[in-house]
């Protein structure tokens, strides 16, 4: 049986190449009646680098610098924040105001006695108080958030606060009653009418203020990255979120504010469950005061996002070349916008063509984007690069209009310009199968696809300098999972070592098989040798006994184990060539996974771990490309894909 998908992929190619007209071609400017223009129909391609707005310090950036290159936090931070000078400041109180609670009434709680406008109020009840217009408070308590009220009286202010010093007592700190249970909050509370409302603001040591910012803005698991060098870039997230926020003035009634605006600040727990965590904690104490002063000695406003893309975007500070930033699962990216969305965004009516006619000219196609023109039916508009991400939705104001991006079949898009790493995946395994494009990862990264979250259907992941990158949902190109495991130069693997029907990972080297049970930061659940270096690791369920297992592809040969406890070679297999790209799945849907390889552009499968010829020969892709094959949905079998440009 075979089947010839290698004309489709060079098919869809072609047309979207022939669409990056779109993005070059003149757009006449001036009123609707000039010399008209065809509409365009197709989504429009942008494909770019990074996430946010790329001023100040790149997150992904100082990750990467710290775990791939060693860099320490004076010196992460020296590179991002230009012309700024490290120096101490006393620890001081801060006040954020909580903007959810804007308009409303304090409702508090706590699991020790607490004041409430000087009023003493016993643990397990609740303290309301209200912030009247005319500079009056007044106070009203019960047995519980949700209780009635059984005592109402007029207190002198609005303050409340615990009566005992909480520690890491979450039961002991002040408890904000929401609709959605209670936060736990370091400090004071207080309301207060301001700005026609009433305005709820959390009083707290800057120090502490930190233990609830910081893991918000990168994720604790940075600190065990690397093999612990990731809590150097956490290190500098401290000091940056110190130095930004002792330099905000955000309103009269509050120093800062809890949402992006300002920093996201969630408090210390979430209904008893703690929102702080080891590696920050341990980041934000070995930093403990250090802030960035300018030249004048003021302390500095460090902005930060979360990817540069490779370059930041300068601003109140130079713009520098974020090498870094290679680790950053928004380092490329790719999106088809519908051309109906462009129109109506920038009100243009129809949209007859769309291009850059500016750029900062730091970085691969010239860097960020300075301008752009719309044009449509009705007039043609001028807008920033910051405007066109914002009303698109795009990542980043860097990118290219690369086109339009033509579906094939199955809804995938087009085959992306600009050399971004691609999946190409096939619906099924059959003649004349739709195949779907999904840009992901950077050049360099080992792909992977896996079942991550147990619905029975893999999506893809990539595998970059000892850090997992992971997608969940089937046909998307951003990672909604990033941990660390392994290092540089591993073999990553997936595969459901332990039997829950949900895909973990592990990796290779040096004959050592590393396993580990969760999608998490982490050491090895197993560990066993197995094969020898310089072979290649696969994965798969040989027996049907619902755990899958390892092998190892050597010059024309698998070699299969059938348990993680006892690894022994269990079935020696010769099948394909030297050169051959071993292949494993489940090609005949029976839940038990047989081999195959791949070769100059054709896959040629077997459906028993017996010696024999191919069953099953598809043709997908060309000779350079690399399996990575999937279960494109729940009841069905592993259909093969290729992956280009890593």
């Amino acid at each position: 049986m075979a089947t010839d998908l290698r004309a489709r992929l060079r098919r869809w190619g072609a047309v979207a190449v022939a669409g990056l007209v779109l993005g070059g071609a003149a757009v006449a400017a001036g009123p609707a009646t000039a010399p008209a223009r065809a509409a365009v129909t197709d989504d429009v391609r942008f494909t770019g680098h990074g996430w946010g707005h790329g001023r100040g310090m790149g997150q992904w950036g100082a990750y990467g610098y710290a775990t791939q290159q060693g860099w320490l936090h004076p010196q992460i931070l020296s590179h991002f924040y230009g012309g700024t000078v490290q120096s101490t400041q006393p620890n001081t109180v801060i006040t954020v105001s909580l903007t959810g609670q804007d308009g409303r009434d304090l409702l508090v709680t706590s699991g020790r006695d607490f004041t409430a406008g000087g009023v003493r109020v016993s643990a397990g009840s609740a303290a309301r108080l209200t912030a009247n217009p005319d500079g009056s408070f007044t106070l009203a308590t019960s047995h519980g958030c949700g209780s009635p009220v059984v005592w109402t009286t007029s207190v002198p202010n609005a303050r409340v606060t615990p009566t005992v010093e909480p520690g890491n007592d979450l039961q002991a700190m002040l408890s904000l009653c929401t609709a959605a249970g209670t936060t736990q909050y370091r400090g004071e509370l207080s309301v207060l009418w301001a700005a026609n409302a009433q305005r709820t603001v959390n009083t707290v040591w800057m120090e502490d203020y930190l233990r609830g910012v910081v893991p918000r803005e990168s994720p604790a698991s940075w600190g065990d990255g690397g093999g612990g060098k990731g809590i150097e870039a956490l290190k500098a997230q401290a000091v940056a979120a110190r130095s930004y926020a002792y330099a905000e003035n955000r309103s009269a009634h509050a120093k800062t504010c809890d949402t992006t605006s300002c920093q996201v600040y969630m408090g210390a727990g979430k209904n008893l469950a703690a929102l702080e965590y080891r590696q920050t904690d341990t980041a934000i104490a070995a930093t403990a005061g250090v802030v960035l002063r300018n030249g004048v000695g003021g302390i500095v406003r460090a902005e930060f996002s979360s990817s540069t893309g490779g370059w930041s975007a300068g601003g109140a500070f130079p713009p520098v070349r974020d090498d870094g930033d290679v680790v950053s699962p928004h380092h490329d990216w790719s999106y088809a916008v519908p051309a109906t969305k462009i129109a109506d965004a920038f009100g243009v009516g129809t949209l007859t063509g769309i291009r850059v006619t500016a750029r900062n000219g730091l970085g691969a196609d010239g860097g960020r984007v300075t301008q752009v023109e719309v044009a449509g039916t009705a007039k043609t508009v001028t807008a920033t690069g910051a405007q066109v991400r914002t009303r698109l939705g795009l990542k980043s104001d860097w990118f290219v209009i690369g086109g339009a991006a033509v579906p094939d079949g199955g809804g995938g898009g087009g085959t992306p310009g600009g050399g971004v790493p691609t999946l190409f995946q096939a619906a099924t395994n059959a003649a004349g199968a739709p195949v779907q494009a999904l840009p992901f990862g950077s050049p360099g990264d080992v792909p992977l696809s896996c079942d991550w979250d147990g619905d029975g259907v893999d999506t893809a992941g990539v595998f970059r300098g000892g850090t997992f990158f992971l997608a969940s949902r089937p046909g998307t190109g951003q990672a909604d999972r990033v941990f660390g495991f392994g290092q540089a130069g591993d073999q990553p693997v997936c595969g459901d070592w332990d039997g829950d029907d949900r895909d973990t990972v592990g990796v290779y080297r040096d004959g050592v098989v590393y396993l580990r049970n969760s999608t998490t930061t982490g050491v090895a659940d197993g560990r066993y040798f197995f094969g020898s270096p310089g072979d290649t690791l696969v994965a798969g369920d040989w027996n049907g006994d619902g755990f899958d297992t390892v092998g190892v592809w050597r010059s024309g040969a698998f070699f299969l184990t059938q348990s993680n406890v006892r690894p022994a070679t269990d079935v020696v297999l010769p099948y394909g060539d030297r050169g051959d790209l071993p292949a494993v799945g489940d090609w005949d849907g029976n839940r038990s996974d047989t081999v195959g390889v791949f070769r100059a552009g054709r896959f040629l499968l077997r459906n028993s771990n017996t010696a024999g010829a191919a069953q099953l020969t598809v043709g997908l892709g060309d000779p350079g490309d690399r399996p990575v094959v999937g279960r494109r949905a729940a009841a069905g079998g592993t259909v093969v894909g290729v992956a280009r440009g890593y």
